[in-house]
């Protein structure tokens, strides 16, 4: 019984890092079951919630899965993507509310988005095989389309440089797993090849390190979950292999701490499920740290410098002072969350993701609307 119930749990994990395709019809309250929490409202000086915890926030409008959460200038949070959707909406931490965003040109899940430093957001690729690349325009609520990637992609990295452009690195595509990379200039809205990865890999993590080079580690490929780890140097458009991980990891989750090290947790890997590591520039090694109660998750980093990861209905909080995990209470919501945000105000926004359900003898999952804080 133990092994099954853990069985369950890691499924539940798997599937919201996924962002399997949806199967089955929205997941909002059914006739006959319990009203979901009521959510939270917006805070103010004399009903902030307990620090520590989990609070309800008004859902969204659509179940997604396979979504992105990106907080604008303006403080707002835009959330893309769930299998074939064109919506998207826009989450108000100030009234706790969420709106209407801009109409995709095109449906977009697994893909990945990133605010440019002039508050536009570039969104790209994604599940559909699609190379297609657009812009969202927070001044006017409207996205519009620019130039195309090189090779259709999802399930990659794209980090924003130094330098303004947009690295993208790996993924999957028609062609299969990816060793490719290129580069976005906003100026121009063109893309252009750069220097390969020596090892293909989809569903690693990207990580801008403070002296302007991208570390990307793990992922998975024809050889399995992997532990190796490359460098980008924006300045030659090489990679470099450095250290490679303690523990081989797919769909896990990186953070850039104060001290400049990197903090990767979790993965697809079973056995890296509960554990973590930090990354030394200076050195180009790993080091084990800390073990979550949890099994991974979306991180987020906090204003204070420590690391959220939480998923699968809990979570973890890891503090770099000590290296080590302490677990919040329970979420609200007992599905994986599909992307998180911080706020200006220095709670994090967890949202979407999906649920297990069972179809006849086979397990399917259902892209879910819930969304709910964290106040540290």
């Amino acid at each position: 019984m133990q092994h099954r119930k853990r069985s369950i749990v890691s499924a539940i994990v798997l599937a919201a890092t996924i962002g399997s395709i949806a199967v089955g019809s929205s997941a909002g309250a059914k006739p006959g079951k319990p009203h979901p929490p009521q959510p939270t409202p917006a805070p103010t000086a004399t009903n902030l919630p307990p620090t520590g915890t989990w609070s309800a926030a008004q859902s969204m409008a659509t179940p997604r899965d396979g979504l992105t959460a990106t907080r604008l200038a303006n403080g707002r949070v835009l959330v893309v993507g769930g299998a074939q959707q064109t919506s998207t909406e826009l989450y108000d931490p100030a009234t706790g509310a969420w709106s209407a965003g801009g109409t995709l040109t095109t449906p977009r899940w697994l893909h990945a988005a990133v605010r440019l430093d002039d508050g536009r957001v570039l969104v790209a690729g994604g599940g559909a095989y699609t190379r297609t690349a657009e812009l969202y325009d927070p001044g006017t609520n409207r996205w519009t389309s620019t130039g195309s990637m090189t090779v259709d992609r999802y399930g990659y990295t794209a980090t924003l440089l130094g330098n303004g452009r947009v690295l993208v690195v790996g993924g999957f595509s028609l062609g299969g797993v990816q060793a490719s990379a290129e580069l976005f200039d906003p100026a121009t809205g063109h893309w252009t090849a750069t220097g390969s990865l020596g090892t293909a890999r989809r569903n690693h993590v990207a990580s801008l390190l403070p002296d302007g080079r991208v570390l990307v580690a793990g992922g998975f490929n024809a050889d399995g979950w992997l532990r190796s780890a490359e460098v980008f140097d924006p300045a030659t458009g090489r990679w470099a292999n450095t250290g490679s991980m303690t523990s081989a990891r797919e769909h896990a989750s990186a953070a850039l701490l104060g001290t400049g090290r990197v903090l990767v947790a979790g993965g697809g890997n079973p056995s890296a499920l509960q554990t973590a590591e930090l990354y030394n520039p200076a050195s180009g090694t790993w080091t084990a740290t800390g073990t979550m109660h949890a099994y991974g998750g979306r991180a987020v980093l906090l204003q204070d410098g420590r690391v959220l990861v939480a998923s699968a209905g809990t979570g973890d909080v890891y503090s770099p002072a000590s290296g080590t995990w302490t677990e919040t209470g329970p979420m609200v919501f007992p599905y994986a969350a599909g992307a998180a945000a911080l706020l200006a105000d220095g709670r994090a926004l967890y949202v979407g993701g999906s649920k297990v359900t069972y179809c006849g003898q086979y397990s399917c999952t259902e892209p879910i609307p819930d969304a709910e804080l964290f106040t540290p």
